[in-house]
């Protein structure tokens, strides 16, 4: 459990700056289980002790979440010589408060406020598209195809191309939805149409809306522990992943970055049938996850095999070495992706159950090897999927936190891997899988059939 000196403790909460809770812990006011802290330096455990401030329970929530129905005259920033900001107009004293967005100085409704920076961060990504619902007010009558040209995404006369929007009335006020967050927006694109807007007033953004919150004008309030979990989810779960809020990239090889899995129910019925044995039709359920050593071990168990382990993976690497060289591809825009990536700076990694002959055959034949920082397989680590040994060992060749990493996986045992590392998964849809689509969707954050979803 962390301990914190007594006087950061209160200003990073906002109780004061840091001369002023010197003074409220030397009047006795800040207790620790019922006894006055008296020196600031004195440390304090926020998660054991039971701290109270003035004779109240002190709150130090590692964020805090507000709502605001902003009204107009009140600009979103922090601070400002010449007018009231949102954080003077509700005298939050909390360290790094700040507005989520920004709402223009005559705009009214809802705002976030928090010190939550990453969660405005995925809240305001253009990757994740949040979507925005506003009221609008204009002057003159909107042409009659407007909502048709909302939905195809507005050209401004300055050439800048809107994504699609939903008006859903088109009376006055009208009411707007977009996925997006650019410069005067809504009052650019009415311009557009020739309608001026007069008044606008945002209604909601993601799972928050004045209506659910009942806020009046005005009015402010913290989010409630269910709301904010609430919130929180919803900034997770978006429809991709938005790779910029990671600092590395792994993926799985078979059936993820290529589509090579096809190749395998041959080689396994080939490989059967020139022993005497039927192809069993859940044979790869069974096997899935397992490494490329592990497979041949429980092939030479199950069907009592007399060859021994290094002679079984030697037969599947001579059956498939030349297939993974000529005619394995990549997963619909997958090449693309990590392109794009690796130009960006982001390192890749790979953490795969396959052999290493067979990894790096394809990888070099798709010319993609030197994009890859780290290649590791099930073979080069203790257990393999559903076990997270094999992404722990990725992360750490990358340098990089395994929760600051996202993985691109197939299968479920792939994607529980994955999580047990406590990385962010992202599933990818493919034939082999498709019957186990379901669990797939209840393991990871998100779903994609084509990586250009993404970019």
């Amino acid at each position: 459990m962390r301990e914190i000196r007594a006087d950061r403790l209160l200003a990073d909460a906002g109780a004061g700056s840091r001369s002023e809770v010197k003074k409220i812990i030397k009047a006795g006011r800040f207790l620790r289980n019922g006894v006055p802290v008296t020196r600031p330096e004195t440390k304090v455990c926020p998660e054991k002790d039971a701290l109270t401030l003035d004779g109240r329970p002190f709150s130090c929530a590692e964020f805090e979440y507000w709502v605001l129905n902003k009204p107009q005259g009140v600009i979103s920033a922090t601070e400002d010589r010449r007018h009231e900001t949102v954080i003077s107009y509700m005298g939050l004293k909390r360290k790094d408060m700040a507005p989520c967005g920004r709402l223009d100085i005559d705009t009214e409704g809802l705002l976030l406020v928090t010190d939550d920076g990453a969660l405005v961060h995925r809240l305001l990504a253009p990757g994740r598209h949040v979507p925005k619902v506003y009221e609008v007010s204009y002057e003159g009558t909107l042409p009659p195809d407007s909502a048709e040209r909302f939905r195809e995404g507005l050209v401004l006369p300055d050439g800048t191309k809107c994504l699609p929007a939903e008006l859903k009335s088109t009376g006055d006020p009208a009411e707007l939805v977009l996925h997006e967050g650019k410069f005067h927006q809504v009052k650019r694109m009415f311009a557009s149409l020739g309608c001026p807007v007069t008044a606008l007033k945002r209604l909601s953004m993601g799972p928050l809306s004045l209506k659910g919150l009942k806020l009046g004008p005005g009015e402010f309030r913290k989010l409630t522990e269910e709301e904010t979990r609430g919130l929180l989810s919803y900034s997770i779960r978006s429809s991709v992943p938005d790779v910029s809020d990671y600092d590395a990239v792994i993926f799985d090889l078979d059936g993820t970055l290529v589509d090579s899995m096809w190749i395998w129910k041959d080689i396994d019925v080939r490989f059967l049938a020139a022993r005497g044995f039927d192809y069993p039709e859940d044979l790869q359920k069974r096997i899935a996850g397992l490494s490329f050593h592990e497979t041949a071990v429980w092939f030479k168990e199950t069907f009592r095999l007399p060859e021994s382990i290094e002679e079984i993976l030697h037969v599947w690497e001579e059956m498939t070495v030349e297939t993974y060289r000529t005619q394995v591809g990549f997963k619909p825009g997958a090449e693309a992706f990590i392109r794009k990536l690796s130009a960006r700076g982001i390192p890749l990694g790979i953490a795969t159950s396959n052999g290493s002959r067979l990894v790096e055959a394809v990888l070099g034949s798709l010319g993609v090897r030197d994009l890859f920082s780290a290649v590791i397989t099930s073979e080069e680590v203790q257990a393999g999927k559903p076990k997270p040994d094999v992404y722990f060992a990725v992360a750490a060749k990358l340098g990089v936190a395994p929760e600051r990493c996202l993985v691109f996986e197939d299968i479920p045992e792939g994607i529980q891997a994955g999580l047990n590392a406590g990385m962010q998964v992202c599933a990818v849809r493919d034939d082999f899988s498709a019957f186990m689509e379901e669990q797939k969707k209840k393991l990871a954050g998100w779903m994609i059939s084509d990586y250009g979803e993404i970019l």
